[in-house]
């Protein structure tokens, strides 16, 4: 008996050996950190509030496996972070689509001017028409999508008299967002600048402009410009929505576990485009604290928004064109974008 369990207790202890020896032997768990670009400053509302919140999401539905970072600090100019991020040099980042004006067409349809939404909307619809009209097209092959977003709608804000006729663009000092705002109100009476809207609190400040066009109320506080406005103008559907897509190296997502992409996807697309109620949120409060600091809020004449479409028609016809040549019913895809970003 005692011999039987002398070998029963080295039979045990073998196999715990064992055991532990094939624990120590088998490869910790596999970690990737993906490096995402911030293409607006670290502190911006859009990166504390929508971005970081969902990087802490992704890694809680990997277990870990999975994790973003945000750098402080840009690796690359933002006309540069398509390449940066195809290149390798990061591994992802959201880029404005302003800028890729020959690599995503199709997308330019939310800066159309009357079209846009609130930033959750837009953002809505601009994701609902990629997946519907666009995504066959392709413009996004060499690349992993994972959301499409869009800012608050660009208004037009004055620094004096209020612009709600044609003939008060005349003899203007504007300032307007490079892009489809300028490529508009180039076209009117108005002396037209276009900077990076970086350096717009100085063109401001120095009385270099008395208006300026093209972004919202969240982003004129932002930029530090809203102080300095007597009057803001409202265009029914902006005058342009700037757009952005989060993209990331197609190769590092393709190293990522199947099972952990399609979690990372569920919270992404529609998912992230709805995080923008955040943003929505922040405008509207801006232009409640505006207009208790003196701003007086108009609407545009129906003689000003009809003169403005008028400039803008050119770049209807222009997106309609290259939506046809990208085998894409533009006026369909625009219709249905249109209605989704105003549905109420």
């Amino acid at each position: 008996m005692l011999h039987f369990r002398s070998r029963w207790l080295q039979a045990a202890a073998l196999c715990l050996s064992c055991a532990c020896a094939g624990l120590a032997a088998a490869p910790a768990q596999a970690t990737t950190t993906l490096v995402i670009n911030q293409l607006l400053p670290p502190g911006d509302a859009f990166n504390q509030q929508v971005l970081r919140p969902w990087a802490q999401d992704v890694q809680k539905v990997t277990q870990g496996r999975v994790r973003i970072s945000l750098p402080g600090a840009p690796v690359a100019a933002p006309n540069q972070l398509w390449n940066a991020v195809t290149g390798g040099i990061v591994d992802g980042a959201y880029v404005f689509n302003g800028l890729l004006p020959h690599q995503l067409p199709l997308e330019q349809v939310a800066a159309l001017p009357f079209i846009g939404g609130t930033a959750a909307q837009t953002s809505v619809a601009l994701w609902k028409t990629h997946e519907k009209y666009f995504a066959k097209a392709g413009e996004y092959r060499n690349v992993k999508l994972l959301a499409l977003f869009s800012l608050p709608a660009g208004e037009i804000f004055s620094l004096g008299k209020p612009i709600v006729q044609p003939a008060d663009l005349a003899g203007r000092r504007l300032w307007a967002m490079p892009g489809v705002p300028q490529q508009v109100l180039v076209h009117s009476p108005a002396g037209v600048v276009s900077t990076p809207a970086v350096q717009l609190s100085e063109l401001v400040a120095g009385g270099t402009v008395d208006s300026f066009a093209g972004m919202g109320d969240y982003n004129a506080k932002a930029f530090k410009v809203i102080g300095y406005v007597k009057s803001e103008t409202l265009i029914p559907g902006g005058l342009s929505v700037p757009s952005f897509s989060l993209v990331i190296n197609k190769t590092r997502w393709e190293s990522i576990a199947p099972a952990d992409r399609k979690a990372i996807e569920a919270l992404s697309g529609l998912a992230f485009a709805q995080r923008m109620k955040v943003m929505t949120q922040l405008n509207v409060q801006s232009r409640e604290q505006a207009g208790k600091s003196g701003v007086r809020v108009v609407e545009a004449s129906p003689a000003l928004i009809q003169e403005l479409k008028g400039y803008a028609q050119p770049l209807v016809q222009q997106w309609l064109a290259a939506a046809h040549a990208r085998g894409v019913d533009g006026a369909a895809a625009m219709q249905y974008f249109q209605a989704q970003a105003q549905a109420r």
